[in-house]
């Protein structure tokens, strides 16, 4: 008998990841039975272009699409700042949950929904995909074995581009309240490989974060007025041929013309928005979160954190390093190859492994492609087939999982904005207390 999904918030990636799978490459296995957003013509456009009647509800009709079209789980992908919403609808009524990260976005919405988790007999699970990347994996299972002996510091540097770092203050993440900052809607990805791959929870941060690139202030900002930018989109914009990050991506949809016509960032118009627009101005004041960080934290088994996140530079990857007591692990990818300002030679990314006092060694990682350097096909297997018996780790993640990693962004621009060092541990218990 095919599981039976409903998925809440028909969002890009809902679409492509979720909705489109379990109708085609799981179809044997799975079945779309209902859909949930607030924008009611995208899900229409949805069913009209995919030629289906998938059954489609507004965020208030929660328990009538649950009655109607009784789903065994959720799949929950709208704005970060909603997810503990339908996490926890889901959870009372014992529906599996299957929620994108970030899990949610403060503290309050942690607490609320381990308590809804710890009532429900439900199972419930995070889509944190990045340990799904076959080479990241490999790295867990090197520390693992132990061969880099205890883990006794993690360096990582994370860069994205000026398209894709552009991309979040276009959207809805430029809002705090919306995504939580870049500290959660991005780097809880960053933050859960490290703890899963060294297997140590957080204690303490201290961190510094600014905006130095986007909102009216950026230093890239080609408005004459810094205040003038609130409401221009990017097509639709008069001084666009005077913006580099526009001019950098989308030169040819200047030439020919750009305007409303071509709102769209995407070919699909099922992905298309109503009274949105996904292409806002990067250097609008109503921006409200940083798009540079660095974080020092110390972990519960006694390794330390240096972390880095930039928003904004000339290529798009990260460098990652475990330093042991017996060795150090190492690896560098870079991300996007048609983005690459230089050519992309050898773009693969090696594992390097280097014993305290031994040869260097490097690893390849078997990859058979996919979305999200291989690790979409991965997790989409786990997710609606089952887990993979063959794998020699486990690399499904809970709610707990989803907790850490959203913690630890709070703490990270906590101390940001405070200038203090900040208690993952005491946040811990306030978020986990009986």
């Amino acid at each position: 008998m095919r599981k039976r999904y409903a998925v809440a918030g028909v969002s890009n990636r809902a679409q492509g990841m979720f909705m489109d799978s379990i109708r085609e490459q799981y179809a044997n296995v799975a079945e779309l039975v209902a859909m949930l957003d607030s924008d009611a013509a995208r899900m229409s456009r949805y069913n009209d272009s995919r030629k289906t009647e998938v059954p489609a509800y507004l965020p208030e009709e929660f328990d009538k699409m649950v009655e109607e079209t009784k789903p065994d789980a959720i799949i929950i992908a709208t704005r970060d700042a909603s997810h503990h919403t339908y996490v926890i609808k889901a959870l009372k009524l014992n529906l599996e949950v299957i929620c994108e990260k970030p899990l949610t976005t403060d503290e309050d919405k942690c607490r609320e929904i381990i308590q809804a988790e710890n009532e429900s007999s439900a199972k419930a699970r995070v889509t944190f995909n990045l340990r799904y990347v076959p080479h990241v994996t490999k790295i867990r299972e090197i520390v693992e074995s132990g061969k880099v002996g205890r883990v006794i510091s993690v360096d990582l540097n994370w860069y994205l581009d000026t398209y894709h770092g552009w991309s979040y203050f276009n959207r809805w993440n430029r809002l705090r309240e919306e995504s939580g900052g870049l500290s959660i809607t991005k780097a809880c990805h960053h933050f859960d490989l490290v703890r899963w791959i060294i297997g140590q929870n957080a204690e303490e941060v201290f961190s510094y974060g600014k905006l130095n690139f986007h909102g009216p202030e950026g230093v890239h900002n080609p408005l004459s007025n810094k205040s003038d930018a609130k409401g221009r989109t990017c097509p639709t914009c008069d001084i666009r041929s005077k913006c580099k990050y526009y001019m950098r991506w989308f030169r040819d949809e200047y030439r020919n013309g750009g305007g409303a016509a071509k709102i769209d960032d995407h070919i699909d118009t099922a992905q298309s928005y109503t009274d949105y627009s996904p292409r806002m101005c990067a250097f609008d004041s109503e921006i409200n979160i940083e798009d540079t960080y660095s974080a020092v934290m110390k972990f519960d088994g006694g390794a330390f954190l240096n972390y880095s996140l930039n928003a904004s530079t000339p290529y798009e990857g990260y460098r990652l390093a475990v330093n042991g007591t017996e060795g150090r692990v190492e690896c560098k990818e870079l991300h996007a190859p048609p983005r690459l300002p230089f050519p992309a030679n050898d773009i693969e990314p090696v594992i390097t492994y280097i014993p305290m006092f031994g040869g260097r060694e490097k690893i390849d990682a078997i990859n058979l492609g996919g979305g999200h350097g291989g690790g979409d096909p991965l997790i989409k297997d786990e997710l609606f087939i089952g887990k993979d018996t063959l794998a020699p780790t486990n690399r499904e993640a809970g709610l707990t999982d989803g907790v850490e990693s959203v913690m630890m962004g709070i703490a990270v621009h906590q101390s940001a904005t405070s200038g203090e060092r900040v208690s993952v541990s005491q946040m811990r218990e306030r978020i986990f207390a009986q």
